[in-house]
């Protein structure tokens, strides 16, 4: 069965954007042996999920990285695109779920954020695992990550490259 996988970074603070819900206090670090997973990560999964908020903040990266992965943009606002690897829905958790396994694909979900869709998947239980990777930045204000992390097991925690650390948590 497909696996739901939050691959998030936070600030040691606990926030994964800033108060304006900006991300560019984030870099990618020189990863050539893939110690942080980014690339495993994307063979593994076949879609993307995301809030709104995220899609508009991931179209300011720079081209679509994504263009081999369908995305599904889950939102409430009547939004346009040009790019026809991105779907918009409207859809529950529990709705999309159960279409997309009922359909039978075999690949893994990355949910790519943001705060609020993550809660929403996690309060009906619909996260498998949590790769949470750890800056070495305090923010004091922004968006938090506030999941119920008693439902979720640490399984593993990494010590990477440029003070990140790295910990993979799985659902009890």
């Amino acid at each position: 069965m497909n696996k739901v996988i939050l691959y998030v970074a936070a600030s040691l603070d606990g926030f994964i954007a800033d108060i304006n819900g900006k991300v560019d206090w984030l870099w990618m670090p020189n990863d050539p042996d893939d110690i942080l997973g980014y690339r495993k990560l994307k063979n593994r999964i076949g879609t993307i999920v995301m809030g709104s908020k995220s899609y508009q903040q991931a179209l300011t990266f720079g081209p679509w990285e994504w263009s081999d992965k369908h995305t599904y943009v889950f939102t409430s606002k009547p939004l346009r695109t040009d790019l026809t690897c991105v779907e918009f829905i409207s859809q529950s958790p529990q709705e999309f779920i159960e279409n997309f396994r009922r359909a039978g694909k075999s690949k893994d979900i990355w949910l790519f954020g943001g705060a609020a869709l993550a809660a929403s998947f996690a309060q009906v239980r619909l996260i498998d695992e949590i790769v949470l990777t750890s800056v070495p930045i305090t923010l004091g204000d922004g968006i938090l990550l506030n999941l119920p992390w008693h439902d979720f097991m640490l399984q593993s925690e990494i010590q990477c490259m440029e003070g990140l650390i790295q910990k993979t948590y799985f659902l009890n």
